[in-house]
């Protein structure tokens, strides 16, 4: 696979949400070393004391391959609210903006919690669930709000299911997107809804980009089963904690290692993206960090509706919500 040096400028900005745990933290401290120096790594996510830790390790490590690390820095943002996500783009957007290099090179959203419990707001007099607020509605806003700063060849990727999502799948309620209805709303259809919107509202960013000349990849990223701490979460009833720790242990793979995989991944997305004329900007990708190839796409119909409400329930939430 080609190397993400390979596919992003020597000085390249990258921005992590949901970097200061998981996934996302072991993203932000392999990036660091892949980067190099002259790039700047920004970690966003509610707990400025685990990102330090974070950041104090990538210093403490020293050079990899006589190599030293990115700048790193932390900015807050709480992905449960999208009256703070869009004050933490409008924060990030001018401070690009008015850099020398003015540009963002890499996003990546890894927000999300594991809980089996029902519908919940996002915040107070929020009308969003909160699970689907940080695995849909809040990634596509933060897109949405950052594409100013966006270099024409950036790279984007959201880490949620790539592989079992569907544009097409079956199970959607159209005639209540955002699953406000009671009746409507479980656990595994929150995720189908997710799932599927990424796919169609990521194909839009990608079809928008191409439309004025940007080589922009947009990526859909299955982790696999990674033992992170999300499995201590107190939001699972204990059984469950016990169950999933020990499923964990036997089937997962190390958060470095899923780090290791997707970022191999994103340079395959973006190598094909520069070199095949024919390539959409729209990728799914495994936890092995492969290209999935015969996923459905939407059509113009079909992404102009998932878009219309995305944004429509991300603007119409109250002040402060």
């Amino acid at each position: 696979m080609a190397a993400i040096t390979s596919v992003l400028p020597a000085n390249a900005h990258a921005l992590i949400v949901g970097g200061t745990a998981g996934i996302g933290a072991a993203i932000a401290k392999r990036l660091a070393f892949d980067l190099g120096p002259a790039s700047t790594i920004t970690i966003a996510g509610r707990n400025a004391s685990a990102a330090q830790r974070i950041i104090d390790a990538v210093q403490s490590e020293g050079p990899h391959d006589g190599k030293g690390a990115a700048t790193m820095n932390f900015a807050a943002v709480d992905c449960g609210k999208v009256s703070d996500v869009k004050r933490f783009c409008h924060d990030y957007r001018s401070r690009i903006l008015d850099e020398p290099k003015h540009t963002l090179d890499l996003l990546i959203l890894s927000p999300g919690i594991l809980a089996m419990d029902g519908r919940q707001p996002a915040s107070p007099g929020s009308t969003l669930d909160l699970k689907m607020c940080l695995h849909y509605y809040a990634r596509m806003l933060i897109i949405r709000e950052l594409a100013p700063c966006l270099s024409p060849q950036a790279i984007t990727m959201s880490v949620l299911d790539g592989k079992n999502s569907d544009a097409l799948a079956s199970g959607i309620k159209w005639d209540d997107m955002e699953l406000a209805s009671p009746h409507n709303y479980g656990i595994a259809r929150a995720a189908q809804h997710c799932l599927a919107f990424t796919d169609i509202q990521l194909e839009d960013f990608a079809h928008v980009a191409r439309g004025r000349g940007d080589r922009q990849s947009y990526i859909h990223a299955y982790p696999g089963i990674v033992s992170t701490e999300i499995f201590n979460t107190p939001r699972l009833p204990w059984y469950a904690r016990w169950g999933a720790k020990g499923f964990a242990s036997v089937m997962a793979v190390t958060p470095d290692t899923c780090a290791r995989r997707l970022i191999e991944g994103m340079a395959a997305c973006k190598r094909r993206d520069v070199d095949d004329d024919a390539a959409t900007g729209m990728w799914n990708i495994d936890d092995k960090g492969r290209i999935l190839e015969n996923k459905h796409r939407a059509d113009d119909e079909l992404r102009e509706r998932v878009r219309q409400h995305t944004w429509h329930a991300v603007d119409s939430q109250a002040e402060g919500a």
